[in-house]
């Protein structure tokens, strides 16, 4: 489905670049340091991005490599599951009628980690960057206060124009995985986004 919301923000873009400027940049959740982004960068709260992020595209599970290793021994470690959020423009969202993908995400996780864990996926309606509002309310509403502070937030995925974007409209750290799970070198979206990347951030 095309995403009007990120579509509609090219204006804004074309004025200020920077908008798509990541505060960092690993090539995959793997590299990620979890406990630079609590100390260093002051983040209480992860936002994921899931397709080629946490998960292959179109799968229902978090990558296995990922599992084992830095979302054990590295998210887990440093941030707690209630201050924890995915939030995709596929799972969760208008393309997930009843919500059917949600369910069978979170399912799998807790046979994969075998808990009974249920994993905090966002349902909204309005897709990256558009949903911010509703990312920033469920953090509140789940600590029961108005506490949470969007610079407090990392956002976490492969995509300039969603994740980063919205990132920087919030006002938090936007954390740029410039591979994923696999490079999708084919898409000319993403090939777009490479050389923006490349062109205009990368020393």
């Amino acid at each position: 489905m095309i995403n009007f919301s990120s579509i509609g923000n090219v204006p804004k873009i074309i004025l200020n670049p920077k908008l798509l400027q990541p505060t960092l940049t690993y090539q995959n959740f793997n590299e990620i340091n979890f406990e630079l982004l609590k100390k260093t960068y002051n983040v209480k709260y992860i936002v994921l991005d899931k397709d080629n992020c946490i998960s292959s595209d179109n799968s229902s599970r978090i990558y296995s490599s990922y599992l084992e290793k830095n979302w054990k021994n590295g998210l887990l470690k440093h941030f707690s599951m209630e201050n924890v959020l995915i939030v995709s423009n596929s799972m969760g969202s208008s393309d997930d009628p009843g919500y059917l993908q949600v369910d069978e995400f979170q399912k799998n996780y807790q046979e994969d980690t075998k808990s009974s864990t249920v994993l905090p996926i966002l349902k909204h309606n309005y897709k990256k960057p558009g949903c911010k509002e509703n990312i920033t309310e469920y953090f509140q509403k789940l600590h029961g206060d108005d506490s949470v502070k969007n610079e407090n937030i990392a956002v976490i995925g492969d995509r300039l124009f969603t994740d980063v974007l919205m990132a920087n409209q919030m006002g938090s750290v936007g954390v740029y995985l410039q591979q994923g799970v696999l490079l999708k070198t084919s898409s000319p979206w993403i090939m777009l986004e490479q050389g923006i990347y490349s062109w205009m951030f990368k020393k």
